[in-house]
């Protein structure tokens, strides 16, 4: 069976996550909640439970760049 037309093809969901991203990284705080609203509408969006205000715990890591710095 041949294609309709090369335009009606609908495109590559990898396509379509690239530039959901790209658009997601430079969007400004009205483009985020309606976002936001529009995936909650969908049924999309799961937020995540509310945590108490402690930092997680940090094990050893690499020396920041400044430690090592003294004015």
């Amino acid at each position: 069976m041949d294609r309709p037309c090369p335009y009606c093809d609908h495109p590559d969901s990898s396509l379509l996550r690239v530039v959901l991203i790209g658009e997601i990284i430079r969007a400004d705080d009205a483009t985020l909640y309606a976002l936001a609203d529009l995936f909650d509408s969908l049924g999309l969006l799961q937020l995540a439970e509310e945590e108490a205000e402690t930092p997680p715990p940090r094990g050893p890591g690499p020396p920041s760049p400044a430690a090592g710095f003294a004015w």
